[in-house]
């Protein structure tokens, strides 16, 4: 094994397979009663760090052991309902209660990501800066080479918005030295870097779980691979990309797509006594216990869309699930989103909805499209 690959890097460029957690991780319980992920082989965990990787490292595939919970127990009988694309009107603020302030316009998925769903008058400035930090922070880390390549939306309009430039930066390694050249984005690898979760620790933890452990998942979309690349620099040890990412930071952001999602389709009634907004917020660290990822199970159907987002209600009860699934055009994995149970009230009004009663005393399952 050269130095290079010693330091994480990979020689032909090819992307990893499907990537799986260290086998050595675990979840350590806290004086304060909560739990922590971390990777005792590295002494890290995933609490607000910023993880540094290159494009191209190879992850083991391996799995976490202490995961008794399985899909089918915790997803089978839930029951979708539809999420329109008209925008409904809130008039307070979807995370704090806000009323006597201006409130903007929130994009269910982030308008840089090209997010069809919105809510009108639903965010105050003192969340939507907080939201708008972690949101903008997961597309420039993660995404700026697939929303160039893509044409995605962006709100600079000068040449230095990162979905204008017309070349892109490629990473070269020549004996330990590092190179950048640019290149233009008809030519450049475009891949598709994706988070990978454990599954919500509300159904395998008896305690909440702290922070949230990540892993990428490197999925190529267009152009040449990193190997075909290569061979356009002789000598080069190595020909890639490069990415900081915060796994907490791409975690809450999947929570509030999740949730302005649930709030566009049920109104915000039924979210009374949610634990999502201190997730998303950034007071409850536990993001961990409310958002996660269940590997190798059925996944959104993808109906045309570039994103999918289901809605779903457990039965027999009033727990509410969002999956989220970004990039659903191309194959990325779904993420899934305790939003936890509905304000009972709001379950006995005429706003629940009727499907949702209809199959209250079965386990049925019922799936509408996403308008």
């Amino acid at each position: 094994m050269g130095d290079a690959e010693k330091n994480g890097y990979v020689h032909d460029g090819c992307p990893p397979p499907r990537t799986r957690f260290p086998a050595s991780f675990r979840v350590d319980d806290d004086a304060d009663g909560t739990s922590t992920f971390s990777c005792p082989s590295s002494g890290a965990n995933c609490r607000g760090s910023l993880e540094s990787l290159q494009f191209g490292v190879f992850f083991r595939r391996l799995q976490i052991r202490s995961v008794v919970a399985r899909y089918h127990l915790v997803v089978t009988g839930l029951v979708d309902t539809k999420i329109s694309l008209n925008g409904r009107e809130i008039g307070e603020c979807i995370y704090c209660g806000a009323r006597d302030e201006p409130l903007s316009t929130e994009h269910a998925v982030p308008y840089g990501l090209n997010g069809p769903w919105t809510l009108l008058r639903a965010s105050c400035e003192t969340c939507a800066k907080i939201t708008q930090r972690f949101e903008r922070d997961v597309m420039r880390c993660l995404w700026p080479t697939v929303r160039n390549v893509l044409g995605m939306q962006s709100r600079r309009r000068d040449k230095r918005s990162p979905t204008r430039s017309p070349t892109l930066p490629l990473v070269l390694l020549r004996d330990g030295v590092k190179e950048v050249v640019q290149v233009p984005r008809t030519q450049y690898p475009t891949y598709l870097a994706t988070p990978l979760f454990p599954p919500p620790g509300s159904f395998w933890s008896g305690k909440p779980v702290r922070g949230v452990f990540a892993n990428l998942e490197m999925m190529h979309v267009c152009g040449p691979t990193f190997q075909q690349a290569s061979k356009d620099y002789p000598g080069a040890n190595f020909v890639g990309a490069h990415t900081n990412f915060s796994g907490e930071d791409f975690a809450r952001t999947v929570a509030k797509i999740g949730f302005c999602a649930a709030v566009s389709a049920l109104g915000l009634g039924a979210f009374t006594h949610t634990p999502i907004r201190n997730v998303i917020l950034g007071s409850d660290h536990c993001i961990g216990y409310w958002v996660g990822q269940w590997w190798g199970e059925p996944v959104n159907g993808i109906r045309g869309g570039l994103h999918e987002i289901r809605l779903m209600c457990s039965q027999p009860g009033s727990q509410i699930h969002a999956f989220v699934r970004l990039f659903a055009q191309f194959g990325a994995p779904e993420y899934h989103v305790l939003l936890g149970p509905a304000d009972p009230q709001f379950v006995a009004s005429s706003d629940w909805p009727s499907v949702w009663d209809t199959n209250q005393s079965s386990n049925a399952s019922c799936e509408l499209a996403i308008d």
